[in-house]
């Protein structure tokens, strides 16, 4: 069964036809990072199966550690496939346009999980890979400052802070959010606009508008494609992606919502409440 996929905006497309390998749930710090949630979870195939069907030429690449190059969409941020130095290529899952049929099967690196997600479920967690000869990846969280958040993209060229209180912590299971965190859900805090700040790399954020959304905007790095917050002036609201934190805070999430969107390949297994939509802030 042919298995397609496309970024948030549609412009890049791929196909892959053969047997994927298991799926994995990353709780590193740089998946958190690129994506902007609690984890990313990839499927490993191989590249000489995996066909391009449009947008190649938008592909943007960033080495987020020596020989490993994470790519993303250049026009909406959204991570797409990657090929690893081995000649293995690693899917996003939350791109899948169609059920792979295939559900994670193991978490890695949760020696660097954030302080503010449990692990719910049986799945069975290595510290690092499976391999237990690999080194684990180290969280980047920091000591936190009363009364301040701070979060940064992978690369570093944004910085930002936030000053006031998150008002909610949700994980949005919409299709929407899959496709621009390529992740099982997104992780998003709400908090007032005036309460973000960023302090560092401002003119290197990218926005992508849905032109059919009433208020979805993506905000991502142009260098490493990683999810920034993004600050809706109509709304006056600001929208923090979870996973770029930087304080170690416990501060995490409190409901599902749009469960009903819910990816094929994922159980929420946690006592989080669930919705079958929105409860606000001002309608996502």
């Amino acid at each position: 069964m042919p298995i397609d996929g496309s970024c948030l905006c549609g412009q890049v497309k791929w196909r892959f036809e053969g047997k994927l390998r298991p799926m994995a749930n990353c709780h590193c710090s740089m998946c958190r990072k690129t994506h902007g949630t609690a984890f990313a979870t990839y499927a490993g195939v191989d590249a000489e199966q995996l066909e391009w069907l449009a947008g190649q030429a938008r592909i943007a690449q960033y080495e987020s550690s020596p020989g490993f190059f994470r790519a993303f969409c250049e026009q909406c941020g959204a991570t797409v496939p990657g090929i690893a130095s081995d000649g293995h290529a690693f899917m996003p899952a939350g791109c899948f346009d169609v059920d792979p049929q295939v559900v994670a099967k193991v978490h890695i690196f949760v020696a660097s999980k954030a302080p503010w997600y449990e692990i719910a479920g049986e799945l069975r967690q290595f510290d690092a890979w499976p391999d237990p000869s690999a080194a684990t990846l180290e969280s980047s969280a920091v000591a936190p400052v009363a009364g301040t958040l701070e979060g940064s993209c992978l690369c570093g060229a944004i910085h930002y802070v936030v000053t006031g209180p998150v008002d909610g912590i949700w994980c949005c299971h919409c299709s929407r959010c899959q496709k621009a965190n390529a992740a099982a859900h997104a992780t998003n805090g709400f908090t007032d606009i005036e309460n973000v700040r960023f302090t560092r790399g401002e003119s290197n954020v990218g926005l992508y508008e849905i032109p059919d959304a009433t208020h979805f905007t993506q905000a991502f790095c142009k260098t490493c494609g990683s999810l920034v917050p993004r600050l809706d002036q109509s709304r006056q609201l600001a929208i923090i992606p979870w996973g770029s934190l930087d304080t170690r805070t416990e501060q995490g999430p409190q409901r599902h919502i749009y469960v009903g969107s819910k990816a094929p390949w994922y159980s929420i297994d946690d006592d989080l409440p669930k919705h079958l939509g929105s409860t606000d802030p001002h309608q996502i």
